[in-house]
């Protein structure tokens, strides 16, 4: 009886590590779809209104708050590093190198800027939704078939 509880046990363990290893892609996904509209957004706040990065920037999909007293590059990079479980170290690279030049010079060249990111952001979001399509399955398949191995051998 013992075995049998252990077996369905280590089964249903594989394919909980199952799931949520593929929700981790979608949560990828999700996430830089999110920053794209951010850029989105904040090119427009940019070229209409022309507020300061603080206030851009706060109206963000996480709920973080920018703080105007604090350095917005170091916040950026707090807000970026708080999703860090979900994105790679390439994503996380290109989302903390945003800040660079960006709030140092005229509204067009910023929005340019943003522009550029935007695109540099749907290049990952492609790569996202290939790693969904090809990881997806395998992330599911693999820790199950292994809990059924494993439940196999206790057998």
């Amino acid at each position: 009886m013992l075995k049998l509880f252990l077996c369905l046990l280590i089964l249903f363990s594989g394919a909980l590590l199952g799931i949520h290893l593929s929700q981790r892609l979608n949560r990828r996904r999700e996430v830089l779809t999110a920053f794209e509209g951010l850029f989105h957004r904040a090119a427009i706040q940019i070229e209409y209104n022309a507020g300061d990065l603080c206030e851009i920037f706060s109206d963000n999909f996480a709920g973080f708050p920018f703080d105007r007293n604090n350095v917005f590059s170091i916040q950026w990079s707090c807000f970026i590093n708080s999703f860090s479980y979900v994105l790679t170290k390439d994503e996380i690279t290109l989302l903390l190198g945003f800040t660079d030049g960006l709030g140092t010079s005229d509204c067009e060249s910023q929005i340019k800027h943003i522009k550029l990111y935007t695109h540099l952001l749907q290049e990952q979001i492609i790569k996202a939704r290939e790693d969904i399509k090809v990881k997806s399955k395998m992330y599911r398949i693999v820790p199950l078939s292994a809990g059924i191995a494993l439940a196999l051998l206790m057998i």
